[in-house]
């Protein structure tokens, strides 16, 4: 099967297991119903950003509802996520699809003005997604199950990366040095390179000091009306 064909199957599964989700947006009671398995959700650990990138892209062009479809998607696959067996931040991921789903309606009927309003509820949704890989990754650490830590080590890296590049945000020394740290190891994760735990645990903690970071800043720029970033 080619990569392109499971890509459509995969997201295919996404919209028939979510779309009722997206839609009738459930109470927090009824989110926390029923797991899936990694395998199935591995995947697609970097389709949101994907649909963020399209939907930046579609709203510059002023086309509003392909912007929307694709923010919904994003929606749709932070709720799968949630829902990953063992997670223990499906709220806040379910919290971050409702805002991505109000947003994508306020776009739809063109009630978002600025670029600025998107890239901060984008950022916000990477950052949800860093924490719980990074909340994953230190389990896994835990459990000595380092393909494992490896996988959920990248993904979260590389949502932390994502959340600042959609902030605009410059880290000061400290953080630029942990992600400096970080990205040195996610150098050796991708190319097979040994690695161990001590690196990845102090990995765990660099991504922390960042999430912390990029989380106080955007609370900050939230507070600030008619800012962009």
């Amino acid at each position: 099967m080619s990569k392109m064909l499971l890509r459509l199957c995969l997201l295919a599964l996404a919209v028939t297991v979510v779309s009722p989700l997206v839609w009738a947006q459930p109470t927090p009671s009824a989110q926390g119903a029923g797991t899936l398995p990694n395998d199935v959700l591995n995947p697609l650990i970097g389709e949101p950003q994907r649909h963020f990138d399209q939907a930046s892209t579609l709203f510059t062009r002023g086309d509003n509802s392909g912007a929307a479809a694709e923010i919904r998607a994003a929606a749709a696959l932070l709720r799968l996520e949630s829902r990953r067996e063992g997670s223990v931040h499906s709220g806040q991921l379910s919290t971050a699809a409702g805002n991505l789903e109000q947003l994508a309606s306020q776009v739809a009927a063109g009630d978002i003005a600025s670029r600025g309003q998107l890239d901060l509820a984008f950022a916000r949704a990477d950052l949800a997604l860093a924490g719980h890989y990074r909340e994953l990754a230190d389990r896994a650490l835990t459990r000595q199950q380092h393909a494992s830590a490896g996988r959920w080590l990248k993904a979260a890296s590389d949502y932390v990366d994502d959340a600042t590049h959609w902030s605009g945000q410059q880290p000061p020394t400290a953080q630029a040095q942990a992600e400096d740290q970080i990205h040195a190891l996610e150098a050796k994760i991708r190319s097979g390179a040994n690695w161990s735990a001590s690196e990845a645990k102090k990995g765990v903690g660099y991504l922390g000091a960042q999430i912390q970071y990029l989380g106080s800043q955007m609370q900050q720029f939230g507070a600030q009306p008619g800012s962009t970033p």
